[in-house]
Formats: structure tokens, sequence, C-alpha cells
């Protein structure tokens, strides 16, 4: 029993690493990431930076009365679904464009490095909570954004490593995915 809460409280503090990690060095992380070990744990990374992004959305919205309080938690479910199945898959597309790159990392490695790139999204998203609740101030463009944008540079380096220092390609795709974020979440605010 002990053995297994050792590895469990092991497991906790190797993951926090990989987060701080890929938000201020993402080279040494994206090894991490791409050693395929434990890939699932990097999707709850993506699944708690979009639950907190979104939750600060649907916060600011029940504070400016444009929502209601119920839409607190359809934002929250809404953002923890959206970094479960929609970045996952975003990830899996972007392993198929870079498989005719002719890159050798496996699917699995991908979606976890894609979905470690959101780790400044996560922290943002902590402070950006904690600040909303504590001092009420309206916090998702503030922090639930400039997460998400913090999370280009860690995914424009990741897709780099991938195709071999093919620069363009990275910068290309690390925007539209970027841009691609901000609509959709542009999207639920206007819901």
């Amino acid at each position: 029993m002990k053995r297994e809460e050792g590895a469990l409280q092991q497991e906790r503090v190797s993951l926090f690493r990989t987060v701080i990690g890929m938000m201020i060095s993402p080279a040494g992380a994206l090894k991490s990431a791409l050693s395929g070990k434990r890939w699932y744990l990097s999707i709850v990374v993506s699944v708690l930076a979009f639950g907190l992004f979104f939750l600060q959305t649907g916060l600011d919205l029940y504070k400016t009365g444009q929502k209601d309080f119920s839409f607190v938690f359809v934002a929250l479910g809404t953002g923890a679904a959206y970094g479960l199945v929609v970045i996952p898959l975003v990830a899996v597309f972007i392993w198929i464009i870079l498989k005719a790159a002719r890159i050798e990392e496996t699917m699995f490695q991908v979606v976890s490095a894609f979905c470690l790139s959101y780790s400044g999204a996560l922290i943002y998203g902590i402070i950006g909570t904690i600040v909303s609740l504590t001092l009420g101030w309206k916090t998702a463009v503030a922090f639930g954004v400039t997460g998400v944008v913090w999370a280009v540079g860690p995914m424009m380096y990741t897709i780099r490593e991938l195709t071999n220092g093919k620069t363009y390609l990275s910068i290309f795709i690390s925007a539209v995915v970027g841009l691609a974020v901000l609509v959709s979440w542009g999207y639920l605010g206007n819901l």
C-alpha cells in the first residue's frame, strides 16, 4: 500500500514538473512527452487548462449579468470536454499532417506533446480562477486568453522538433490551431 502511495505521489510530482517545464523550457519537457510513457496524463493538462479557461468565461459572463449562474457549470463542462476531445483530435489531425512529413513519432506521442503545450494555459487558468473567485475580477481575457496565446510558443517548438526543423510549417500549424481555439472560445461566449 505504501509503495502505491509513493508511486502516486511521484507521478503527481512528475506531472507538475512537466507542466512547469513545458512552460519554461519546452525542450526538456518535450523529450519526456515523446517518451510515450503515461501519455494520458498529458490529456489531464488539456482538460484542466480548458476547463478553467471556460470556467473564467462563465464567471465573467455571470458577473456582468449576461448569463445566469447555471451557465458557469455549462462553461466548465464545455471547457473540460473541449480539452478532453477537441484538443486530442486536433493533435491527431496534426499527426496525420506530420506523417506526410515523415515523422517517426507515434500518434500517442504527438497527442501527449500537443496537450502538454497547454501547460501555460493551465497555470494561467489556475491563477485566473483564483483571482476571479477571491478578488471578483473578470479574468477570462487577461488570464484565459493569455494562457492560450502562451501555448502557441511551446506548440510551435513541438511541431518544429517533430518536423526536424521546418519552421514555416510549425508557425503555420501553430497559428491556425491557436486561431481556431480562440474563435471557438469566442463562439461559446456568444451563445
